[in-house]
């Protein structure tokens, strides 16, 4: 047996068969978890199903790459191991085409960069090891091991997988986003508009289906795989639908006259593709699920909250109809469209069985029979279960992250907070395990800002500070996403004043609360967290005693001069809408040019090569500093760029960030 079956046979000696959530140890009999325990990379991924339910896929980390696995279904033994040639590649998205081949992406780092990136690349391999080839995309990495596909002229780009065809067991359908050779490296030519291709998932031939409208479109297939969607942001960053009745049509504006063009994305066609489901605004708040008939525009409002926006959509098994809803102020809970579904009755049953978890069905046979269930909480990174259907029973087959204890966990639990201008917002508070009050705080606001949002679920920096004696506070403040258009609107132009109140509001109310210790309160954030962080600490110097920048924005004038955003035409309309165009208002609300306001002591954190937020951010701050003689610390790393991806780097980086949290805050 090869070394990687070996390891794989080592996963499967824990199995257990249960229905539900597996029996736990106490957590007096699990050691403590250690720093590296905490920071180590998620092991086990993306299990899937095939149709006919015979076997499974699924990604596992070895060392530091990320390989596939087949295993037969009836003995859970592995059938072969996949992996890409190159130390620095993984396997990224993985999808079964037939009940004998499976696709999958690559993902890679860069020789002085340990982000991964997709390489373009897609590859084919049979359940049995053999036919492993390159399909698409830059071959010059790979040479084809078989005669039927023919080395051909490298293509360079990304592509995304927009149909499998469930009715052609030979092609699957992407669109091609081509890159362009800029100096020494090939980059996304914003002004390209992408191609959708049929491929062949056995020869890798591609036969040109038709060109979507907008650079950075996305499709949208009816039930017989036709293009009918194109949906994508023009340079003024403003989404665009464009629609066709038939595929061979030229494209034209999708207008409806009750819903805001901006607001209105379409989500699936209905099973006899009549109709389509729509995320649409309501009155400017938040989001719903509309089907909406293509003939007449007549409409049936699915689903609606006047809280939160609808958090992800389920379809049936067998076509786009969608069946259940979801939405998320905590735990997530649903809303089943057709409570007589076969998979709504699924759904619901899982949902009963794993109570304080949330559920995913990655996949599905193609008769409902057996899925393949993915239950994950607030303290569990997640386990996998295959799960009979006929049967009610679910058998556990992976453990995420198999090292870490649950139980030994913090609750992340949901909180409002209402602001000075009477504003309710939400967010999460995470308390470590001790149960005692007045505790030092950590303020941990999320990057983005805009389209992005803190959720309740397992994240293992917030598990790392609350072991560490911490309370957590995670604040979903205007500018977010989740609550409705009006809400994420609120945000533009008031980055470092209403937003940054948002921040202080909540800090305020958990010292009011008793939560926290009001002489013990650290800001820590990455990307726009790190400048809320910053700006915490101008607007409020004597509410913070110290603050931790990672990868942070500090001078908001820069960011028209320097990073990708800048590349685009829609990504300098979005720094308009976000920032505005008073170049004095932006100083006044960035951190560099405001550092004699700052009272709490500093860490900065930076990677060399980000190219989202460059160093030269933080080299100005540092520079500022400097300037008025003003202490912190400081680190950088030469080999991360907008995230820091690799294991001893996470190391070196919280064990820094303990260090200076329990010198400020700690006991």
């Amino acid at each position: 047996m090869s070394v990687q079956k070996c390891f794989l046979a080592m996963l499967l000696l824990n199995i257990c068969f249960v229905f539900h959530v597996k029996d736990a140890k106490s957590a007096q009999s699990q050691p403590a978890h250690s720093l590296q325990d905490l920071v180590k990379v998620i092991g086990v991924r993306d299990a899937k199903i095939s149709p006919d339910g015979r076997h499974f896929s699924v990604v596992f980390r070895d060392h530091t790459q990320e390989k596939l696995a087949i295993f037969a279904t009836a003995t859970l033994k592995p059938i072969s191991v996949f992996h890409v040639r190159g130390l620095r590649r993984s396997v990224g998205q993985v999808d079964w085409v037939n009940n004998e081949r499976l696709v999958y992406s690559v993902q890679e780092s860069y020789l002085n960069d340990k982000s991964l990136r997709d390489s373009g690349e897609l590859f084919g391999a049979n359940i049995d090891g053999t036919g492993h080839d390159v399909l698409f995309g830059d071959i010059a990495f790979e040479k084809p091991t078989t005669s039927r596909i023919k080395k051909k002229k490298p293509e360079k780009g990304n592509h995304k997988i927009i149909d499998l065809l469930a009715n052609d067991d030979e092609h699957i359908l992407i669109s091609f986003y081509p890159w362009v050779l800029k100096g020494k490296f090939w980059r996304a030519d914003n002004n390209l508009v992408p191609s959708v291709y049929k491929l062949n998932v056995y020869t890798g031939r591609k036969t040109l289906v038709t060109k979507l409208h907008l650079p950075g479109a996305h499709a949208i297939t009816d039930n017989r795989g036709q293009v009918r969607f194109s949906v994508g942001i023009n340079a003024h960053n403003r989404s665009v639908v464009s629609y066709r009745e038939k595929q061979s049509d030229d494209w034209g504006d999708f207008v409806l006259k009750d819903f805001p063009a901006n607001y209105a994305q379409p989500l699936a066609f209905s099973s006899d593709d009549k109709s389509v489901y729509l995320s649409a605004t309501v009155a400017g708040g938040t989001s719903g699920l509309f089907r909406v008939n293509l003939a007449d525009q007549s409409y049936v409002k699915e689903f609606h909250d006047p809280t939160v926006d609808m958090s992800q959509t389920i379809k049936d098994y067998q076509d786009q109809d969608i069946i259940i809803v979801g939405k998320e102020l905590g735990l997530p809970s649903y809303q089943y469209l057709s409570p007589n579904d076969r998979k709504a009755k699924l759904h619901k049953t899982l949902v009963a069985s794993f109570p304080t978890h949330d559920i995913r069905i990655t996949s599905s046979t193609r008769d409902g029979h057996w899925s393949i269930v993915y239950a994950f909480s607030d303290t569990n990174s997640g386990d996998y279960y295959l799960f009979n259907a006929k049967e009610m029973a679910a058998q556990h087959l992976f453990s995420a992250s198999s090292w870490l204890a649950p139980e030994l966990m913090a609750s992340m639990k949901p909180i409002t907070v209402k602001t000075r201008d009477n504003q309710q917002i939400h967010g999460y508070l995470t308390l470590p395990n001790s149960g005692k009050k007045n505790l030092p705080l950590v303020v941990y606001p999320h990057g983005g800002p805009h389209g992005i949002r803190d959720r309740w679920g397992y994240d293992w920096e917030v598990q790392l500070l609350a072991k560490s004696g911490y309370a957590v506070l995670q604040i979903n403040f205007r500018g977010s996403d989740g609550y409705g258009v009006g809400f994420q609107n609120a945000g533009s132009g008031k980055w470092g004043t209403l937003m940054q109140d948002d921040v202080t509001d909540a800090t305020l109310a958990m010292i009011e609360r008793g939560v926290a210790n009001k002489d013990r309160i650290c800001i820590y954030g990455a990307s726009y967290g790190a400048y809320a962080a910053l700006m915490g600490a101008v607007r409020e110097p004597n509410l913070y005693k110290c603050t931790i920048g990672s990868m942070g924005v500090y001078d908001l004038p820069m960011m028209f001069e320097a990073g990708d955003i800048t590349r685009r035409e829609s990504g300098l309309a979005y720094l308009r809408d976000v920032l505005g165009n008073d170049l004095a208002d932006q100083k006044q609300r960035s951190p560099v040019y405001n550092v004699n306001k700052i009272k709490a002591t500093v860490l900065l954190i930076h990677g060399e090569k980000d190219e989202r937020v460059p160093i030269a951010q933080a080299e100005a701050l540092k520079d500022a500093f400097d300037n008025i003689g003003k202490e912190y610390q400081w680190l950088a790393l030469n080999d991360e760029a907008h995230g820091y991806y690799d294991e001893e780097n996470r190391l070196r980086i919280y064990r820094k960030i303990l260090d200076f949290l329990q010198a400020n805050i700690g006991e």
